[in-house]
C-alpha cells in the first residue's frame, strides 16, 4: 500500500496537516508525517530521510513550501515513487534551496524578522493573515501561535534534484501571496512535472483539506 509522506515548510511543524491527514485517513489512505529541524537542508533532508526509511511500501512524497527543497533532496530515496510539490520550491541541482525561477510576494518580505539566534521568523501581528487568509481569522490565529522561528536551507547545496529522475506533480494555488502563481509555474515547467491547479492561499492543507485530499487521491489511482 503506497504511502503518503507530508513534509512541511518554514515556520511550520507536521501539525500543519492534521486536517488533511483527518481527510486522507476517511479516504483510506495510509500518511506519515515528518517533523524538520529547520536548521539546513541537510538536516532537514535527514530527517525525511528517517521516515522513509521507517515506511513500509511506496510512497508519494510531498512537500509544501520550503518543503519542496527538501524533498528535492530526500526524494531520491529509492522507496518514492512520486513528488508531490504543493505551492513549493523545487531547485536544481548545484542550486541552493531558494534556487529557481519562483518569485516571493511583498507580504512575506516585508513581515519577516529575525530571532535573537540569527533565525527568521514572521511577525506574529500578522503571521496569520501572511499564512492563512483563507481561513476564519479566529481559527487562523490559533494556527499561528503554533509558528516558529528556523533556518529555511541555509548555504547547502542540492546535489541530486531528485525530480529529475522522479515522476512529479506540482500543485500550483493560484492565490498564493508567499509564493506568486507565475513562479510556481515556471518552477512546475523548469520540471517538466504534471501540474494541477487549484484556487486558494498558501495553505490549502488547512483551508482547502478536502479537495487536496482528491488531488493527492487521484495521484494513487
Amino acid at each position: 500500500m503506497t504511502t503518503i509522506v507530508l513534509t512541511h515548510g518554514a515556520f511550520h511543524g507536521s501539525w500543519c496537516f492534521e486536517t488533511l491527514v483527518s481527510e486522507l485517513d476517511a479516504r483510506g489512505v495510509k500518511t506519515a508525517l515528518v517533523d524538520l529541524p529547520l536548521t539546513d537542508l541537510t538536516e532537514d533532508a535527514a530527517a525525511v530521510t528517517a521516515v522513509l526509511d521507517a515506511v513500509d511500501g511506496p510512497v508519494i512524497l510531498l512537500g509544501h513550501s520550503y518543503g519542496g527543497a527538501v524533498v528535492t533532496v530526500a526524494g531520491n530515496h529509492p522507496s518514492v515513487e512520486r513528488l508531490v510539490y504543493l505551492t513549493a520550491l523545487g531547485p536544481d541541482s548545484g542550486e541552493l534551496g531558494s534556487g529557481g525561477p519562483m518569485t516571493y510576494g511583498e507580504q512575506l518580505l516585508t513581515t519577516m524578522r529575525v530571532d535573537d539566534d540569527g533565525l527568521p521568523f514572521i511577525d506574529p501581528e500578522f503571521a496569520a493573515q501572511v499564512f492563512y487568509p483563507d481561513i476564519d481569522p479566529e481559527e487562523a490565529a490559533q494556527w499561528a501561535t503554533k509558528l516558529r522561528s528556523g533556518n529555511t536551507g541555509g548555504t547547502v547545496i542540492v546535489e541530486k534534484a531528485a525530480w529529475r529522475s522522479t515522476p512529479s506533480t506540482y500543485v500550483v494555488c493560484t492565490d498564493d501571496p508567499i509564493l506568486l502563481v507565475d513562479g510556481q509555474r515556471a518552477v512546475a515547467e523548469r520540471m517538466g512535472a504534471d501540474v494541477v491547479e487549484m484556487s486558494g492561499d498558501h495553505s490549502p492543507m488547512l483551508a482547502r483539506p478536502a479537495e487536496l485530499a482528491d488531488i493527492l487521491m487521484a495521484l494513487l489511482d
